[in-house]
């Protein structure tokens, strides 16, 4: 964040004006109510239609600082739509200021707002925060009506099946004592440090919806960590139903560049690939973080994306401190390591716990021999593969087999014993954080039973995104599950909450106890 004192910081301001009258009150609201109006700076696309909007009204702003205020007019007709001009204005017009101001061209103030915004910035507990929500509103010219105060949630998925933020209010009388922990950002207030400007610019290729989801996530996955402000800094106006929209002036044109706009967003969403070169245009200026994963943002906001599902944490807004960065696959990693290396699970044949001993997984064995032959699988991905002791008596009938382990002295002893194997390949990978290749089957044996749910719910999110035809899983029907630590063995049911596959197609005992261990077959397609 700024290196200067908060007298001195300066802020830029980005306003995406299309064919907005009041974009000028904007304006001369954003001055006189900033304690240091000296240290704001504002970049303002005008988009107007000349034959219908009166082009004064955006070019005379004799009262304004002119100095201050960076601007450009356009003719609505070489408009691309919101993100597009909001690039725009970032390319254009900011000039490294300590601080970036996101609004939109029908907004008004309350005093010291700027002052304020640093304030609460600096309260977040986070290196990289960003303050963000829908505003409450105004009616104009100038009838502010607090509400509450605005924190975002997850509202619904849309007829593109792009999730959609919505405000919801905290009663004036119940003032959260600081920045409240969010998932989502929205355009018509957006405040961070002046860096976000350069790691996660605005994407000109996105439209409309979906700007506030794609937004949420990269800046998440690129290490910033996202928060409602705890005090009404400014409003917006939702009244005038009547101010034209972009897709009022292009009727025709607006709809092809939704349509890439939705594709695009599948793709950086890991929803749906594209192979298109107009979707894939600069995508990897435009795409998500290497600090996070999109399945640890999706843990956190308890949404997935692709089955376009909202967990209760999303629905609610109640959302947890934000984790370290890389914490859990740090911890995944240094924990298993130490159970391999000291052969923490006590087994004198391998070091993959007694489940993977040969005399007890031969029924189990010649069951999944004869399964995988009937659903024709002949490439397997394991996740968790463990030291193959029982797997690699049958691993050599299939095409390929890829073994996955998030230990690398594991997967480093694979190589050494199986590498001369043509059909045979392993990697380093944290099944929670990575999504693995597509084969004919992804098998998870006596691994998500280490783990805790919500980790269970990263992989299960990223197992469906490898697009495997089937996944093959340990499983204990009728089981409730319950909390547990990693590392400690607990019973999964994936059939149950919060889980919740359908049934299995098919159902293999896995040895002989008290405990009615099964691997569940799923067609990945169907959940």
């Amino acid at each position: 964040m700024s290196a200067h004192p908060d007298s001195l910081a300066t802020i830029f301001v980005s306003i995406a004006s299309y064919r907005d009258s009041d974009g000028p009150n904007t304006l001369r609201d954003l001055f006189d109510k900033a304690r240091h109006p000296e240290r704001v700076c504002a970049g303002v696309l005008w988009q107007i239609l000349p034959t219908e909007d009166d082009p004064a009204i955006y070019t005379r702003l004799p009262d304004l600082r002119a100095a201050q205020v960076r601007d450009r007019t356009i003719h609505v007709s070489d408009s691309l739509g919101a993100c597009w001009a909001r690039h725009r204005i970032q390319e254009e017009f900011y000039q490294n200021e300590d601080y970036y101001l996101q609004i939109d061209s029908h907004t008004r103030f309350d005093p010291e707002w700027d002052v304020q915004l640093i304030a609460m910035l600096h309260a977040c507990p986070s290196p990289k925060p960003i303050l963000s929500t829908h505003p409450n509103r105004f009616e104009p010219p100038d009838t502010r009506l607090a509400k509450g105060y605005p924190h975002l949630r997850a509202k619904k998925f849309n007829r593109d099946q792009i999730l959609i933020p919505q405000g919801e209010y905290i009663a004036l009388d119940a003032r959260p004592p600081a920045p409240r922990p969010s998932a989502f950002v929205g355009g018509g207030l957006l405040f961070g440090p002046g860096s976000m400007v350069h790691e996660v610019p605005y994407d000109p290729r996105l439209y409309f919806h979906g700007e506030e989801i794609t937004l949420s996530v990269r800046l998440w996955t690129h290490g910033y960590d996202l928060y409602s402000p705890n005090d009404i800094i400014l409003y917006h106006d939702y009244t005038n139903k009547t101010r034209p929209r972009h897709w009022d002036d292009h009727k025709v044109d607006w709809t092809k560049l939704q349509k890439i706009s939705v594709a695009r967003l599948e793709h950086l969403l890991e929803i749906r690939p594209s192979t298109d070169p107009e979707v894939l245009q600069e995508i990897e200026r435009f795409g998500l973080g290497q600090v996070r994963t999109l399945a640890e943002y999706e843990a956190y906001a308890d949404v997935d994306l692709r089955r376009r599902v909202i967990g209760t944490r999303a629905s609610d807004g109640r959302f947890p401190a934000h984790p370290p960065t890389n914490g859990p696959s740090v911890e995944r990693q240094r924990l298993f390591t130490k159970i391999y290396l000291e052969n923490q699970w006590g087994s004198g044949e391998t070091r993959s716990g007694s489940g993977s001993m040969v005399q007890g997984t031969e029924e189990m064995r010649t069951a999944l021999r004869d399964a995988m032959r009937l659903l024709g699988i002949r490439s397997v991905v394991d996740a968790g593969c463990g030291d193959l002791n029982w797997i690699s008596l049958i691993s050599e009938e299939w095409d390929l087999y890829l073994g996955f382990d998030v230990v690398r002295e594991l997967i480093a002893h694979n190589r050494t014993l199986y590498g001369q194997r043509p059909n045979h390949f392993f990697n380093v990978a944290d099944i929670c954080q990575v999504r693995l290749p597509r084969a004919d089957a992804l098998l998870c044996r006596n691994t998500l039973t280490h783990l805790p749910n919500e980790e269970i719910l990263q992989a299960l999110r990223l197992f469906k995104r490898s697009e495997c035809r089937h996944l093959i899983a340990t499983t204990f029907p009728g089981v409730e599950n319950e909390k547990n630590k990693i590392g400690q063995w607990h019973r999964t049911n994936l059939t149950a909450p919060p889980f919740s596959l359908p049934e299995p197609i098919m159902l293999l005992p896995d040895g002989k106890s008290r405990h009615e261990r099964y691997l569940g077959i799923w067609r990945l397609a169907e959940w």
